[in-house]
């Protein structure tokens, strides 16, 4: 495996389990409408959602993906990869949260992406 190539892994790595780690978050505490009226405290279910404590593992990984990551590449490149994270979260959100996501947000999120082919294409070619 190229080095670019296992850099690019490393890269998407943190980028999955940056999404997985916030879409574990969401379902921890709560993902209905109107989930913040009902009487359970938000404290109480940060502290005793499975899915926190998933999110939170998740995001250790991360760490370990992102410092690798950093070890190899420019901050100038590794870093614009990351707006993928916003990507995948409205994707997520739409397929795994069954949220309703407008035009205008999906134009936004190609315009993410193609910012982030034009700041960092170049430099994978």
């Amino acid at each position: 495996m190229t080095t670019t190539l296992a850099t690019l892994l490393l890269l998407l790595g943190s980028v999955v389990c940056d999404v997985s780690g916030q879409v574990c978050f969401k379902l921890g505490v709560g993902h209905e409408e109107g989930a913040g009226e009902q009487a359970q405290s938000l404290v109480h279910k940060v502290l005793h959602s499975p899915w926190i404590a998933v999110g939170v593992a998740v995001y250790a990984v991360e760490f370990v993906f992102w410092f690798a990551a950093l070890s190899r590449v420019q901050l100038s490149f590794a870093f614009p990869i990351m707006a993928l994270s916003y990507v995948g979260v409205v994707l997520a959100s739409r397929f795994i949260l069954n949220e309703r996501i407008s035009l205008r947000r999906w134009a936004g999120i190609g315009t993410i992406v193609v910012g982030v082919v034009l700041v960092t294409g170049q430099q994978l070619g």
